[in-house]
């Protein structure tokens, strides 16, 4: 009898086929997800921010206009203009104070009330007392009178007080809330 190798009746090994990379585990659905996510809400953030720096730059180039426009302006027609550049830095000021605060707070306020705003979301107290005095009732005076130094200080103030509020933090708005008085 012939011996018989009982190895050579075996067939050849097989090797799997390699692993496909498409359609991937559901683990890598997850993370991909997490990653768009994370991207897009990047994107919104970073979005946010450059709107805010539009915004603080259209404020800031309007007051700097006016302020060209108040240095261009004879001494003999000062003193009609000034109600306008009250008017107008009211008017900025006004409307950077709706972006960041509640309307309800905000839409109301006048005359002393709108000044102690004016300091206490500035962290200031130049509003109040001083030049920045005629934002109160200023424009609707019929004799107001300020000379060049104390505007221009005026729209530099104001100018402060719209960079301060874009760089404040979004919600820092309870403390200022507090402290208003009523009108």
């Amino acid at each position: 009898m012939e011996a018989e190798d009982p190895l050579s009746e075996l067939a050849d090994i097989h090797v799997p086929d390699a692993v496909s990379f498409w359609p991937p585990a559901p683990g890598w659905w997850v993370l991909a997800a997490i990653v768009l996510g994370l991207l897009a809400y990047a994107a919104f953030l970073q979005f946010r921010r450059w709107q805010q720096g539009q915004r603080l730059k259209a404020a800031l180039h309007e007051l700097q206009r006016l302020q060209q426009q108040w240095q261009l302006t004879p001494d003999a027609e000062r003193a009609n203009k000034l109600a306008q550049v009250l008017h107008t830095c009211n008017s900025v000021l006004k409307r950077v104070a709706l972006v960041h605060y509640p309307a309800a707070q905000v839409a109301s306020l006048n005359g002393q009330a709108w000044l102690n705003f004016l300091d206490h979301s500035g962290n200031t107290q130049q509003f109040s007392s001083g030049a920045a005095q005629l934002l109160a009732d200023g424009a609707y005076r019929r004799n107001a009178n300020a000379d060049a130094n104390t505007v221009n200080n005026l729209l530099q103030l104001c100018q402060q007080w719209i960079a301060t509020q874009y760089k404040r933090k979004a919600g820092t708005y309870a403390a200022v809330n507090r402290t208003r008085e009523p009108t």
